[in-house]
């Protein structure tokens, strides 16, 4: 098998993408995990404060990295160890978000490299119930350790593994074999551009002729779900499906999708910023900025990254009552 990569994650400081403050790499070469790196680090100056939700998920506080280099001082060894080899990561949309934004604001140029995303492959090789990393580690026969979720280098393993369980399981010998088996195209980073990882297939609801009007409310949803009766705005590029798909999930359980942002808005969900999309001097949309008034007026609106959208869809039963205990700690 001639299949090298580095397998790819980081973990944020708060919600703004380019505020990591953990990454984990692997080197898989010729089908084999050869080499680690892992880092705990401050984020960019300016983007270097730790929201208490993002430290209940993954345990890194800023004491423990006050003392630490901080991301662009790194980035010299990070580029190194990635070298001329493609990119793997499990939801690649959001780390190589991190990346994109992480370099910007650090005054850095973005590399030219090529990735994969495990979840988008995984979308194509199973039919799971939810195409998070636990569940898609599970369908690619990888042991899970949940305690070790969200340790950026233990993330980035499992998605090589899933990578590399994919290509053995159909015989592929090659990265180029798995994308032209299951329909895929790589993601490109570039200086100056950059395209996302998808599926050749457009799924059913990506129509753009799809009016938010026309999407139906589950009202036998699960009351006590989360997003239940919840008005829910989205902005931004969502890298996990289209703004119609996430439409019909919030629709689903029982919340109501929005396109606007109104006195009654309950949760805002903040996608990728695309800054051609954006004012000059700002790097956040009218909804955003509409949102934080809102809550500075007294509004109980919640802004929560993609990620966190994602961890609201997969709440099970079991585990509802557990997500609602932590938040209300971490509030």
């Amino acid at each position: 098998m001639s299949i090298s990569f580095v397998a790819i994650d980081f973990e944020t400081a708060n919600s703004f993408r380019g505020s990591p403050c953990s990454i984990g790499l692997v080197k898989v070469i010729d089908g084999e995990p050869k080499e680690n790196y892992s880092k705990i680090f401050r984020p960019p100056k300016g983007y270097d404060n730790f929201d208490s939700w993002n430290v209940a998920i993954h345990g890194i506080s800023s004491s423990m990295v006050k003392n630490e280099p901080r991301f662009n001082e790194i980035w010299p060894e990070i580029l190194e160890f990635i070298g001329d080899l493609p990119l793997v990561a499990h939801n690649a949309g959001f780390d190589l978000g991190v990346l994109r934004e992480a370099l910007t604001f650090s005054n850095l140029d973005w590399p030219s490299v090529e990735y994969v995303c495990t979840m988008v492959l995984g979308r194509r090789a199973y039919s799971i119930p939810s195409y998070t990393l636990p569940y898609v580690a599970e369908a690619a026969g990888i042991l899970w350790d949940e305690e070790n979720h969200h340790d950026a280098e233990y993330d980035a393993l499992i998605a090589a593994k899933i990578f590399l369980s994919i290509a053995n399981s159909n015989e592929l010998l090659t990265i180029e074999e798995v994308l032209e088996k299951f329909g895929i195209k790589k993601g490109v980073l570039s200086v100056s551009n950059w395209a996302g990882c998808q599926s050749k297939f457009v799924s059913k609801w990506a129509s753009k002729s799809l009016k938010i009007s026309e999407v139906e409310i589950n009202s036998d949803a699960d009351p006590d779900h989360p997003l239940f009766g919840k008005k829910v705005v989205f902005t931004g590029e969502l890298h996990s499906f289209t703004r119609a798909v996430a439409w019909q999930e919030v629709a689903k359980k029982g919340g109501v999708p929005r396109d606007t942002m109104a006195k009654d808005t309950n949760i805002l969900v903040v996608g990728e910023q695309t800054p051609m999309k954006l004012r000059p001097g700002v790097n956040q949309s009218r909804k955003f900025e509409k949102a934080a008034l809102l809550k500075a007026n007294g509004q109980q609106i919640e802004v929560m990254t993609e990620r966190d959208f994602l961890t609201l869809l997969e709440v099970s039963e079991g585990t509802l009552a557990e997500v609602h205990f932590l938040k209300q700690q971490t509030d």
